[in-house]
C-alpha cells in the first residue's frame, strides 16, 4: 500500500488530469488524498463566488466518492491568483511530513492556467524545504489545459475510463459550460493509441518533476 497526494488547483482538475490513475491507485489498495488549492469561485458562470464555492466543493466531494478518495482538503486560496507563498509552502511541507506520501501528482509547469503553474512551483519549493528526516516523494505532473510534450510515465487507464467519466461528470457546473469529458477522454484515447503500447485503448501521461532550481 502506498500513500498518494493529488494537488488539484481547482475542483475538476483532479478528475480531468489523473482521474483514471487515482482509480487505479485505489484499486491497488493505495490511500489517496486530494488537496484542492482553490474552490474555483471564479468559475461560477454568473453565480456569486460564495454560491460557487459551495457548489464546486459539493461537486468535488461527489467526484471524490466516485473515485473512492480517502480524504479531501479545501485550502480556499484565491482562484486565479494562487501563489506558492511561504504560508502555503509550510502548509504543504507539514502535510508531506505527516502523511509521508510515496507519490504526489500536480499539473505540469507549462500548463496554460496560472494557478496550475503556481501549483507546480508550490510542490517544487516544498520538496526543497523538506528536511532529511523523510524520503522525498516522486512527483508526477499531469496535463489538463496544455498537453505534455515530454512524457516520463504512461498509465494505462482503460479499465477505469468509465469511473473517470463519471467523476468528471460530477463536476456538473463546469461540464454544463465546457465538454471536458469528451475533450480529455479524446486526449486519453490518443495517448492510449500513440503511447501506451503494449497497453489498452486509454492512457494518462505524466512528466516527472526534477528539482533543478533553488527555493527563494
Amino acid at each position: 500500500m502506498e500513500r498518494i497526494i493529488v494537488i488539484s488547483p481547482h475542483p475538476d482538475d483532479e478528475a480531468i488530469g489523473c482521474g483514471g490513475t487515482i482509480a487505479a491507485h485505489v484499486d491497488n489498495g493505495d490511500v489517496v488524498n486530494v488537496i484542492f488549492l482553490t474552490s474555483g469561485e471564479k468559475g461560477g458562470h454568473g453565480k456569486s463566488e460564495e454560491e460557487t464555492i459551495i457548489t464546486r466543493e459539493d461537486e468535488a466531494k461527489v467526484a471524490g466518492g466516485i473515485l473512492s478518495i480517502s480524504e479531501t482538503e479545501f485550502w480556499r486560496e484565491p482562484d486565479g491568483s494562487f501563489k506558492a507563498s511561504e504560508t502555503n509552502i509550510t502548509r504543504l511541507v507539514n502535510k508531506i511530513e505527516a502523511f509521508k506520501p510515496a507519490i504526489i501528482y500536480v499539473p505540469h509547469y507549462n500548463e496554460e492556467h496560472r494557478d496550475h503553474k503556481a501549483a507546480a512551483l508550490l510542490v517544487e519549493r516544498s520538496l526543497i524545504r523538506l528536511n532529511g528526516a523523510i524520503e522525498k516523494p516522486v512527483v508526477y505532473m499531469y496535463e489538463v489545459w496544455t498537453p505534455l510534450q515530454n512524457i516520463d510515465h504512461i498509465e494505462d487507464i482503460s479499465s477505469y475510463v468509465e469511473i473517470k467519466r463519471k467523476a468528471i461528470q460530477a463536476h456538473r457546473s463546469q461540464c454544463e459550460v465546457m465538454n471536458f469529458e469528451e475533450a480529455i477522454l479524446g486526449l486519453n484515447r490518443y495517448r492510449g493509441e500513440m503511447h501506451s503500447w503494449p497497453g489498452g485503448d486509454y492512457a494518462e501521461v505524466f512528466v516527472k518533476m526534477k528539482l533543478e532550481i533553488k527555493a527563494v
